[in-house]
């Protein structure tokens, strides 16, 4: 089986699922080695990159963008990495009305939202046992809004935004732009992990979770009024432009766009370069940080413009 074989059978049993009503499939790990080893055949060698930790041993696919790209980003957004098979009924969610900030400067204002966050009866109903409700965290007079989707593990047990792999990496990616994590804004796009019934991994937020916090993230970008905004993957994509069921993040990553009166950059989320790890998905996310970087007028070194190059 040559590797566009393999990701063509991969892609129609995820069609084939979705017809049937799954939102999402689990796979193996073994599945995962297994097909990664099909498409990496004869793939060249990988090299280092700035983004990545020099002791990993993980064996992830190279080069396979190029080759197949529409195909891999598809399999990527449909399985999303690691995903459920089947959840048990979605809980109703009531329309969230526009959230009316009190008068105060940022300071208050934040905390003010965040305990309306912290203490919101869904919110704390949607929880994982041993669960937090997430709420943004950083430089209230951010220049750069960083959006994620929704909280991973590390993230619901730590009660803060991008901790664990996904958030080491986001951190490195801003530190290459010579940011610190202390002087940006980060947030995501719902304030709990999505619940699902494996002992492991993450699902998808639903629409209708997905609206109902949106209100919550738009009073977080009123009060930190950012220059740009960076939405981190489809997700966070669709709740910030609007859902589009026709929308590839292939076609908006790297463009300019608006949101909520704010120029934003579309781009992959770290958890999409943890699992695809190659020179080339790299460097399309470092040259929107490019572009983000250009658009703030901050200075760029020949260093920084040759990363992955």
């Amino acid at each position: 089986m040559n590797p566009r074989q393999a990701t063509l059978a991969v892609l129609e049993e995820l069609r084939r699922r979705r017809t049937e009503g799954h939102r999402a499939v689990y796979l193996e790990n073994q599945t995962l080695e297994a097909l990664s080893g099909v498409l990496s055949e004869n793939s060249p060698e990988r090299g280092k990159s700035e983004f990545s930790s020099h002791d990993s041993s993980r064996e992830v696919l190279s080069g396979v963008e190029e080759k197949l790209p529409h195909l891999v980003e598809e399999v990527e957004e449909a399985s999303q990495i690691v995903a459920f098979e089947k959840v048990g009924k979605v809980n109703d969610f009531p329309v969230s009305a526009p959230i009316e900030l009190p008068q105060g400067d940022k300071s208050n204002q934040w905390q003010w939202l965040r305990e309306k966050v912290l203490s919101c009866e869904i919110c704390n109903r949607e929880l994982n046992p041993q669960g937090k409700v997430v709420f943004g965290s950083g430089n209230l007079d951010a220049q750069i809004f960083f959006c994620g989707e929704a909280p991973g593990a590390d993230e619901e047990i730590m009660g803060e935004p991008f901790v664990g792999p996904a958030g080491d990496l986001l951190q490195r990616i801003i530190e290459a732009m010579g940011l610190s994590r202390e002087s940006v804004y980060l947030g995501n796009i719902l304030n709990w992990r999505p619940r699902h019934n494996q002992s492991f991994g993450n699902r998808p937020p639903s629409l209708a979770e997905t609206s109902f916090c949106l209100p919550y993230l738009k009073a977080q970008v009123e009060i930190v009024r950012p220059r740009v905004l960076v939405a981190l993957g489809k997700t966070a994509t669709d709740g910030l432009l609007g859902h589009d069921p026709k929308r590839r993040l292939s076609d908006c990553r790297g463009k300019w766009t608006e949101a909520l009166g704010t120029p934003m950059m579309v781009t992959y989320h770290p958890s999409y370069l943890l699992h695809n790890p190659s020179r080339s998905s790299k460097r399309k996310v470092w040259e929107d940080m490019l572009l983000v970087m250009e658009k703030l007028g901050m200075e760029i070194s020949e260093k920084q413009r040759s990363f992955f190059s």
